[in-house]
């Protein structure tokens, strides 16, 4: 008799274990529909940020002193660009300035610049733009700091 009653607990033990089993199941699922219904946050640089401006800075050059780059975005996303050449040498300054206009990226964290010779790509931070390599990755090493363009006072 001491046999059949602790065989006869057993099995009830393990029928709550398997019906907590269920519970934890369905918990789960529950967990999972919360987390599916997640509302994704939309804010970026395009939409959060003062980004129309006036940027500045000099970035690095291979054949001269650094290139002085002065680059104003607008609302209506037009742009203004002018990139002085600095040299001690007279044959080796010059002055490119150009118009045109400028896309958002599909994250709205990056820009491009339609210029004439092809395309400049900036990240848009607070109060700065990061020129970007041609492949639109940002710079590394030594010199990385010098891609930076800082916003200027108004």
């Amino acid at each position: 008799m001491k046999n059949v009653a602790l065989l006869f607990g057993v099995v009830a033990i393990t029928l709550v274990g398997c019906k907590n089993g269920e519970k934890t199941e369905a918990s789960s699922e529950d967990m999972t529909e919360t987390v599916d219904s997640t509302v994704v946050d939309s804010h970026n640089s395009e939409t959060s940020l003062d980004w129309a401006g006036v940027y500045e800075g000099t970035t690095p050059c291979a054949d001269c002193d650094g290139i002085k780059t002065v680059v104003e975005l607008k609302d209506d996303k037009t742009y203004i660009l002018s990139q002085t050449y600095l040299s001690d040498y007279e044959d080796k300054k010059a002055e490119i300035g150009e118009t045109g206009t400028f896309t958002w990226d599909e994250t709205g964290s990056k820009i491009t610049l339609n210029i004439k010779n092809g395309t400049l790509k900036f990240k848009v931070g607070e109060n700065q733009l990061t020129m970007l390599d041609l492949d639109g990755n940002v710079v590394t090493g030594d010199l990385a700091d010098f891609y930076i363009l800082k916003k200027t006072v108004e």
